[in-house]
């Protein structure tokens, strides 16, 4: 059977059984969100452009004006990524989309970093020269189209290493791609995203793709048919 045919027996499956409002994959970058988008759209759920979201929704959201992410996830019914995968967008989501799914991927905390390290240094890193962790600095990215437009990538980095000191937000450049730093901020995350859900269980699934060989677990989460079960896909761009 290949893809659409399986998609369109899902999507008979699933319409009758959606008790539910949106799916929300809030799990890190780099933690199978890119499998796991790939299975919600085999199961018939519209997933959108990861560009598109984007483009649309982050630097808007990080402002402060909620509208352009209401009207966009209007448009489609699951989504992965950023923002999703950052921050407290978990929370506010659920807010905003009453009675919605949250799917958390994780993965041991020394491969995730390791496969983001290495996805950036085949990417974004690559394309400015840089052939280390340790040539990057503020100059890499301010002031540069590195991704999508112009300091897109750079005021993503600014959240990730900002820091209150004498009430005032800092950024500390040296905490860029430091290890300790990004595995003490993903670990903290995944334990607020669960201790937020703690109290409604059906609500979240947290799961680690690379040790699941089928998609049983996500199909009982979705209150789906065993009949729809498959092997879990490893999609891996960063390799």
């Amino acid at each position: 059977m290949d893809f659409e045919e399986y998609r369109q027996i899902a999507i008979k499956e699933s319409l009758p059984r959606k008790n539910f409002n949106k799916i929300f994959c809030i799990g890190y970058n780099k933690t199978g969100t890119t499998s796991l988008e790939l299975v919600l759209s085999a199961l018939g759920y519209k997933c959108p452009a990861q560009e598109e979201q984007e483009i649309r929704i982050v630097k808007q959201l990080y402002e402060g004006n909620f509208q352009p992410l209401i009207e966009f996830c209007h448009q489609y019914e699951a989504f992965q990524d950023m923002p999703f995968s950052q921050g407290v967008v978990y929370a506010q989501v659920d807010c905003l989309f009453p009675n919605s799914k949250f799917i958390l991927t994780v993965r041991d905390p020394i491969k995730w970093f390791d496969s983001l390290t290495r996805f950036h240094l085949n990417g974004i890193l690559k394309r400015q020269g840089i052939e280390s962790l340790e040539q990057v600095n503020e100059a890499t990215f301010k002031n540069k189209t590195v991704y999508l437009y112009e300091n897109y990538v750079y005021e993503n980095c600014k959240r990730i290493i900002s820091k209150v000191e004498n009430n005032r937000i800092e950024h500390d450049w040296s905490l860029l791609y430091n290890k300790g730093h990004y595995i003490k901020l993903y670990e903290k995350r995944n334990k607020e995203i669960i201790k937020y859900f703690q109290n409604r269980v059906d609500s979240l699934l947290v799961i680690d793709l690379e040790q699941e060989k089928d998609i049983s677990k996500i199909l009982e989460f979705l209150d789906l048919p065993d009949k729809l079960n498959m092997q879990t896909p490893h999609l891996n761009p960063s390799k």
